[in-house]
C-alpha cells in the first residue's frame, strides 16, 4: 500500500483578540485543513510575544562587521552558521516544513500590523528566504517549489480577501511599500478603496 506523506499548513496569525473576526477565520482554517490531513502549525504572534524589532540580539555570537552593524548582512551571515535566534530559527523551521502558509490579520494603515511585519523582516532573512542573485520569480522558496501562500486580511469588517501568491512576491510587495500589497489584493478582487476616515488599523 502507497502512504502519501502529511502535508504541512501554517497559519501565521497577527490580532491581539482571541474573539475577533481574524481568530474566527484562523479557527475555520485549523479545522478545514484538519479535516484535509493537514498538520496544521500555528504562530500567533501576539500570544508568543513575538518581538518585531530587528535588533543586534537577533544574531548569537560575534559579528562580522562591530563597527558598522548592518542587520541584513549580519543575519545572512548569522543564518549561515546558524547563529540566529532561536525564535527565528523555531518560525523558519515551520517556513521550511510547510507546503503553505496563511498570513491572518487586519489590514493597518494598508499594511500588515507592525508585529507581523516584524515576522517578515527577522525570519525571512537574507540567504533563507531570497538572495541578491535568487529573488522575485526566481526566488529562493519558487525555485525549489516551496511553500504557497495566502494572504487573509480584514479592515474594519468590510474587506476580506484572499491570494495566493509566492513568498518572493509576497517580500517584493512588502519592499515596494505598504499600500502596493493592499492594491494587489484590491486588483485581485475588485473591492473598493476605502472611504474617508477608515485607513487606520481595523478590528476585524
Amino acid at each position: 500500500m502507497c502512504l502519501t506523506a502529511q502535508k504541512t499548513a501554517l497559519i501565521v496569525f497577527a490580532h491581539q483578540t482571541p474573539a475577533s473576526f481574524n481568530a474566527t477565520a484562523r479557527d475555520v482554517a485549523v479545522q478545514e485543513l484538519s479535516d484535509q490531513g493537514y498538520r496544521v502549525l500555528v504562530s500567533d504572534l501576539y500570544a508568543m510575544k513575538f518581538r518585531a524589532e530587528a535588533t543586534r540580539d537577533d544574531i548569537k555570537g560575534e559579528l562580522k562587521n562591530p563597527e558598522l552593524f548592518q542587520y541584513g548582512d549580519e543575519t545572512m551571515f548569522a543564518w549561515m552558521e546558524n547563529q540566529l535566534s532561536e525564535d527565528i530559527t523555531a518560525e523558519q523551521q515551520k517556513v521550511t516544513e510547510a507546503e503553505l502558509i496563511i498570513f491572518q490579520f487586519p489590514l493597518y494603515w494598508f499594511s500588515v500590523p507592525a508585529i507581523l511585519k516584524g515576522w517578515f523582516d527577522r525570519v525571512l532573512a537574507q540567504g533563507f528566504a531570497f538572495s541578491l542573485e535568487k529573488m522575485y520569480d526566481n526566488g529562493v522558496f519558487k525555485v525549489f517549489s516551496l511553500p504557497s501562500v495566502i494572504l487573509k486580511l480584514t479592515m474594519n469588517e468590510q474587506i476580506r480577501s484572499d491570494k495566493s501568491l509566492c513568498v518572493s512576491e509576497l517580500i517584493r510587495l512588502i519592499s515596494e511599500g505598504s499600500s502596493s500589497v493592499y492594491k494587489s489584493l484590491q486588483q485581485e478582487v475588485g473591492s473598493e478603496e476605502p472611504g474617508p476616515g477608515e485607513p487606520g488599523p481595523g478590528d476585524g
